[in-house]
């Protein structure tokens, strides 16, 4: 059973916007314009492909004329009481191929073998024009099918391209709403099914178009009245089709949202299966997954079912207009009207008359499941960035890290205000800590500055500059951050230490690894700066990861640092290590500051309180404790302490970078796991 979910997303959410196939595949062309000179190689072999494919049935009828001709004596009484029989010669239209083999043969009967049987000659021309046709048909069609098939992956490639490249673009806020499988099965799953209406199924269906256009020429040309006849069950073939496609592309819909919906199940359990394992869930969360297989499996069986009733009914229709031509065209026979070549001719020809139609009809059933793709992928697509660069937007110069806020208010596309009228002036080179209880704001405040959102109204400054009237990448060249959960791509340590700036010689990386106190433990690894780190840098441990990604700070060499508190799950000795590392990458740098642990930010030159989204206290570490107001409760609460801030140890601080000498005494410990309620 599909689930209700399920079934209303489909109903009421995404997608549920008629999408025509003529109108998709005329978007889908677009990505054939500059391809034009293969697209044009296609249509010229697809026509000429065509043609030499019909011809060698034309040879078999030739053959079976002069079977006809040379055994049967002609009779002038009436097979129909008072009528004659007429000759095959007696006026009928002749097979176009009959004549150019009868003059090949008359000449080698001549010039070459004037003393041979005549019906030989005949039929050993008749079997070498069999072959030599049958022979370029194949080679065409395997030249066609070559040209074809690289130009559909190419379109494939550009599609992919296009969307990955698209979503690059969009803010951190459609990431949000979105589960990470369902997007990574839609630049995936959803582009490669395109497939089966790009490449196989378009050369066979431009190929059997041409092909269709011929053999109703030759058709009519011979006998328009049983072409006519013999056509009559088309009609019924494309009503069932469209009848089918349409269940068929509905169904399929919700099978690629489950696939989506699947993928990102998996991908969570994998990035959690830790969690999974500690609590013992996992008979809980395979059942999650199987629940989601079984909706899956249920809309899979419902589509073969229609497949499988959709095919016969398709080939029994088929076979009503073989039994047309086998009675009216046995019947056309017998009175003269039609040659017995051209008669045999007929059956083929008329399923090469049906192919075209019930290739159009399995195309459109394609077409149908892959529509359901082609809503999803161009879903993504037409997703507008939020953040994009005005059209006045100009290159941020190198700055030198003044930044002001003025009047700004955020707020989420929930409506509900997170930043209300904040004002704050920094100067280059200062150290600005956030702190707050959770949901204060401090995060979004920081998530401003390299423009991932948009002020609702309000001013940010850089130099002057308004962020708004930059282009987001030069902005976002200036700056760095470093986050509380560092995050390494699976390569090697050597590529992530080099991600903000690849062209870094190697002397560079190495002198960043050793700002950031990492090099000693690098060249310890298997392979050094080339070993691979794995997925999210799980082969090393929380401190070695935020080392190397403070060293991909300093390389980057920004002028303005966002740091969220990198120190908050490490032992004391890396945390000594981490804060020295920090301590050279902030040096001369406007840094932001997201503080959990006060304590790392006694001597920052401004420490800005946020309540509620606002900023309600602004000074420095002494000032704001002799005021006794929210810095202070938060002071107290987190370190047990009343009035007594001189007895923290000042060790610890990002500014000093100073190393542990000597352990602080046991009750002022700034390692305190004790939090209060609410307490980020």
């Amino acid at each position: 059973m599909i689930s209700r979910t399920t079934q209303s997303q489909y109903e009421g959410g995404q997608g549920t916007g008629k999408v025509h196939v003529a109108h998709t595949y005329l978007r889908l062309l677009r990505y054939a314009m500059p391809y034009k000179h293969q697209v044009a190689a296609v249509l010229l072999l697809s026509v000429v492909s065509s043609f030499v494919s019909v011809l060698p049935v034309q040879v078999l009828g030739v053959a079976v004329d002069e079977i006809t001709r040379s055994q049967r004596v002609i009779s002038q009484e009436s097979l129909v009481k008072g009528s004659r029989l007429k000759t095959p010669d007696s006026g009928l239209v002749r097979i176009p191929v009959a004549e150019p083999l009868h003059r090949v043969s008359q000449y080698i009967s001549k010039r070459w073998m004037p003393g041979t049987n005549r019906g030989l000659i005949s039929f050993s021309v008749l079997a070498a024009g069999f072959l030599l046709l049958q022979v370029s048909s194949t080679g065409i069609t395997i030249v066609h099918g070559f040209i074809m098939s690289g130009l559909g992956q190419r379109l494939i490639y550009d599609m992919r391209n296009e969307v990955y490249g698209h979503i690059q673009k969009l803010s951190p806020s459609y990431f949000e709403d979105r589960m990470t499988g369902d997007i990574m099965s839609r630049v995936i799953n959803d582009v490669n099914a395109l497939e089966q209406v790009i490449v196989g199924p378009v050369i066979t269906f431009i190929t059997d178009v041409f092909r269709l256009s011929w053999v109703l020429y030759f058709c009519i040309k011979w006998d328009w009245q049983l072409s006519l006849i013999a056509l009559a069950v088309g009609p019924l073939l494309i009503g069932t089709t469209f009848t089918v496609g349409r269940m068929i592309r509905r169904t399929y819909r919700i099978l690629r949202d489950n696939i989506g919906e699947l993928n990102a199940m998996l991908q969570d359990n994998i990035s959690g299966i830790k969690v999974i394992m500690g609590f013992t869930r996992e008979e809980h969360e395979l059942k999650r997954f199987s629940d989601k297989s079984r909706e899956n499996y249920n809309l899979s069986v419902k589509i073969h079912r229609m497949f499988t009733t959709f095919k016969p009914t398709v080939d029994f229709l088929s076979e009503i207009g073989s039994i047309i031509v086998l009675c009216y065209g046995g019947y056309k026979v017998l009175i003269g009207e039609l040659t017995p070549g051209t008669f045999v001719i007929f059956f083929p020809y008329l399923r090469m008359l049906y192919e075209p139609i019930t290739s159009l009809t399995r195309f459109y059933n394609q077409v149908q499941r892959a529509i359901a793709s082609v809503e999803r992928v161009f879903e993504v697509v037409d997703t507008e960035p939020e953040l994009k660069d005005a059209p006045h937007a100009i290159e941020l110069p190198r700055v030198k890290g003044h930044v002001e806020f003025k009047n700004v208010n955020f707020s989420y596309s929930n409506g509900i205000e997170v930043l209300t009228d904040v004002n704050l002036c920094v100067s280059p080179g200062q150290m600005i800590a956030f702190v707050g209880p959770s949901g204060a704001g401090k995060t979004t405040i920081t998530n401003l500055i390299p423009r991932f959102y948009d002020t609702c109204s309000g001013e940010i400054l850089i130099d002057g500059y308004n962020i708004k009237d930059v282009k987001i990448r030069s902005l976002r060249r200036q700056m760095a951050m470093v986050l509380q959960e560092a995050f390494l791509f699976n390569n090697t340590v050597r590529v992530n230490i080099a991600y903000g700036r690849p062209n870094a010689t190697e002397d560079e990386i190495i002198e960043a690894a050793k700002a950031a106190n990492a090099h000693d433990f690098i060249i310890e690894l298997p392979g050094g700066y080339d070993a691979l780190v794995g997925e999210r840098g799980v082969k090393l441990s929380g401190g070695q990861k935020q080392r190397i990604s403070i060293a991909r700070a300093i390389l980057a060499d920004p002028r303005i640092l966002i740091l969220d508190e990198a120190t908050s799950s490490v032992d004391s000795e890396t945390e000594t290590l981490i804060q020295n590392a920090i301590y050279a990458l902030v040096e001369n740098r406007t840094t932001f500051v997201i503080a959990h642990r006060l304590s790392t930010i006694l001597h920052a030159d401004l420490i800005v309180v946020l309540d509620r989204g606002r900023i309600v206290e602004m000074g420095q570490h002494e000032e704001l404790l002799s005021k006794g107001k929210l810095y202070t409760r938060l002071f107290e609460m987190q370190f047990n302490v009343r009035g007594e801030p001189g007895r923290v140890s000042p060790t610890t601080t990002l500014v000093t970078g100073q190393k542990i000498s000597e352990p602080p005494e046991p009750e002022y410990l700034y390692r305190d796991t004790r939090k209060p309620e609410g307490w980020e």
